[in-house]
Protein backbone atom coordinates (compact mmCIF):
# COMPACT_ATOMS: atom_id res chain seq x y z
CA UNK A 1 0.00 0.00 0.00
CA UNK A 2 2.72 2.39 0.83
CA UNK A 3 4.66 1.51 -2.44
CA UNK A 4 1.74 2.35 -4.43
CA UNK A 5 0.66 5.87 -2.69
CA UNK A 6 4.38 6.25 -3.12
CA UNK A 7 4.10 5.69 -7.13
CA UNK A 8 0.93 7.56 -7.20
CA UNK A 9 2.70 10.34 -5.50
CA UNK A 10 5.57 10.14 -8.17
CA UNK A 11 3.18 10.03 -11.15
CA UNK A 12 1.75 13.30 -10.10
CA UNK A 13 4.60 14.98 -9.50
CA UNK A 14 5.85 13.81 -12.60
CA UNK A 15 2.79 15.01 -14.61
CA UNK A 16 2.71 18.44 -13.21
CA UNK A 17 6.46 19.06 -13.90
CA UNK A 18 5.58 18.16 -17.55
CA UNK A 19 3.06 20.50 -17.87
CA UNK A 20 5.46 23.77 -16.34
CA UNK A 21 8.02 22.33 -18.93
CA UNK A 22 5.23 22.54 -21.69
CA UNK A 23 3.72 25.62 -20.27
CA UNK A 24 7.61 27.28 -20.23
CA UNK A 25 7.67 26.31 -24.10
CA UNK A 26 5.10 27.69 -24.88
CA UNK A 27 5.68 31.50 -23.31
CA UNK A 28 8.58 31.29 -24.98
CA UNK A 29 7.10 30.96 -28.60
CA UNK A 30 4.80 33.17 -27.82
CA UNK A 31 7.63 36.00 -26.25
CA UNK A 32 9.56 35.54 -29.34
CA UNK A 33 6.40 35.34 -31.72
CA UNK A 34 5.51 38.54 -29.98
CA UNK A 35 8.64 40.42 -29.91
CA UNK A 36 9.27 39.36 -33.74
CA UNK A 37 6.19 41.10 -34.63
CA UNK A 38 6.61 44.22 -32.46
CA UNK A 39 9.03 44.86 -34.42
CA UNK A 40 7.15 46.09 -37.48
CA UNK A 41 4.96 48.71 -35.30
CA UNK A 42 5.80 52.19 -35.63
CA UNK A 43 8.39 53.67 -33.30
CA UNK A 44 9.63 50.44 -32.35
CA UNK A 45 13.66 50.26 -31.97
CA UNK A 46 16.17 47.55 -31.30
CA UNK A 47 18.74 47.63 -28.94
CA UNK A 48 19.58 44.36 -29.26
CA UNK A 49 18.37 41.01 -29.95
CA UNK A 50 15.38 40.62 -27.64
CA UNK A 51 15.71 44.37 -26.22
CA UNK A 52 13.50 46.84 -27.62
CA UNK A 53 11.88 50.02 -26.69
CA UNK A 54 9.50 53.06 -27.66
CA UNK A 55 10.41 56.48 -26.91
CA UNK A 56 7.25 57.79 -24.82
CA UNK A 57 8.84 61.78 -23.89
CA UNK A 58 12.36 62.45 -24.93
CA UNK A 59 14.45 64.89 -23.11
CA UNK A 60 17.95 66.25 -24.62
CA UNK A 61 19.64 67.64 -21.41
CA UNK A 62 18.87 65.09 -18.73
CA UNK A 63 21.77 63.04 -17.16
CA UNK A 64 22.52 59.45 -17.98
CA UNK A 65 22.59 56.73 -15.94
CA UNK A 66 26.13 54.49 -15.22
CA UNK A 67 25.97 51.11 -13.83
CA UNK A 68 26.50 52.48 -10.56
CA UNK A 69 24.27 55.05 -10.82
CA UNK A 70 21.27 55.54 -8.26
CA UNK A 71 18.15 55.97 -10.02
CA UNK A 72 14.63 57.02 -9.36
CA UNK A 73 12.58 55.69 -11.69
CA UNK A 74 8.64 54.91 -12.16
CA UNK A 75 8.34 51.58 -13.58
CA UNK A 76 4.84 49.64 -14.52
CA UNK A 77 5.18 46.21 -15.56
CA UNK A 78 3.11 44.40 -17.89
CA UNK A 79 2.94 40.69 -19.09
CA UNK A 80 2.68 40.48 -23.03
CA UNK A 81 -1.51 39.61 -22.29
CA UNK A 82 -1.87 42.78 -20.82
CA UNK A 83 -1.25 41.60 -16.71
CA UNK A 84 0.49 44.26 -14.58
CA UNK A 85 2.52 42.25 -12.36
CA UNK A 86 3.82 45.43 -10.57
CA UNK A 87 3.95 48.87 -10.77
CA UNK A 88 5.35 51.30 -8.79
CA UNK A 89 2.58 54.02 -9.77
CA UNK A 90 0.11 51.71 -8.76
CA UNK A 91 2.18 51.59 -5.34
CA UNK A 92 2.66 55.82 -5.13
CA UNK A 93 6.11 55.30 -4.54
CA UNK A 94 9.03 55.66 -7.06
CA UNK A 95 11.61 53.06 -7.04
CA UNK A 96 14.85 54.01 -5.97
CA UNK A 97 17.76 51.82 -7.27
CA UNK A 98 21.19 51.26 -8.27
CA UNK A 99 20.90 50.28 -11.69
CA UNK A 100 23.23 47.30 -11.41
CA UNK A 101 20.60 45.85 -9.72
CA UNK A 102 18.31 45.68 -12.03
CA UNK A 103 17.48 42.74 -14.38
CA UNK A 104 19.80 42.89 -17.47
CA UNK A 105 17.23 44.42 -19.78
CA UNK A 106 15.92 47.43 -17.52
CA UNK A 107 20.01 47.48 -17.26
CA UNK A 108 21.08 47.90 -20.79
CA UNK A 109 17.54 50.16 -21.98
CA UNK A 110 18.06 52.54 -18.84
CA UNK A 111 21.71 53.14 -19.60
CA UNK A 112 20.81 54.39 -23.14
CA UNK A 113 17.88 56.81 -21.16
CA UNK A 114 18.08 60.03 -19.67
CA UNK A 115 16.85 61.74 -17.01
CA UNK A 116 13.05 63.14 -17.65
CA UNK A 117 12.92 60.15 -20.43
CA UNK A 118 10.23 58.08 -20.13
CA UNK A 119 9.96 54.43 -22.68
CA UNK A 120 8.06 51.71 -23.08
CA UNK A 121 10.42 48.56 -22.86
CA UNK A 122 9.87 45.24 -24.17
CA UNK A 123 12.29 42.66 -22.63
CA UNK A 124 13.10 38.96 -23.69
CA UNK A 125 12.51 36.45 -20.92
CA UNK A 126 16.44 35.86 -21.33
CA UNK A 127 16.88 39.33 -20.22
CA UNK A 128 14.49 39.17 -17.58
CA UNK A 129 13.52 36.42 -15.13
CA UNK A 130 14.56 33.53 -17.76
CA UNK A 131 13.29 29.97 -17.49
CA UNK A 132 12.36 29.81 -13.53
CA UNK A 133 10.13 33.32 -13.61
CA UNK A 134 9.62 35.05 -10.07
CA UNK A 135 5.92 35.42 -8.57
CA UNK A 136 3.75 37.05 -10.77
CA UNK A 137 5.93 36.68 -14.18
CA UNK A 138 5.61 32.96 -15.23
CA UNK A 139 8.86 30.95 -16.73
CA UNK A 140 10.10 32.51 -19.84
CA UNK A 141 7.63 35.65 -20.68
CA UNK A 142 8.86 38.48 -22.11
CA UNK A 143 7.91 41.69 -20.13
CA UNK A 144 6.84 45.18 -20.87
CA UNK A 145 8.05 47.68 -18.73
CA UNK A 146 6.67 51.67 -19.05
CA UNK A 147 9.65 53.33 -17.31
CA UNK A 148 9.31 57.16 -16.31
CA UNK A 149 13.20 58.04 -15.58
CA UNK A 150 13.13 60.58 -12.70
CA UNK A 151 16.51 61.43 -10.99
CA UNK A 152 20.15 60.13 -11.93
CA UNK A 153 22.54 60.38 -9.15
CA UNK A 154 26.09 59.29 -9.13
Amino acid sequence: MIMKNFLIVLAIIFAVSCSQDDQSRINLIESEKFLAANLFNEGVIEIEPGLQYQILKSTEDGKQPESESVIMADFHGTLIDGNVFWSSIEIGEPLTITLSQLIPGCQKAISKMREGDSWRVFIHPSLAYGEKGTPGIPPNSTIIFDIDLLTVSG
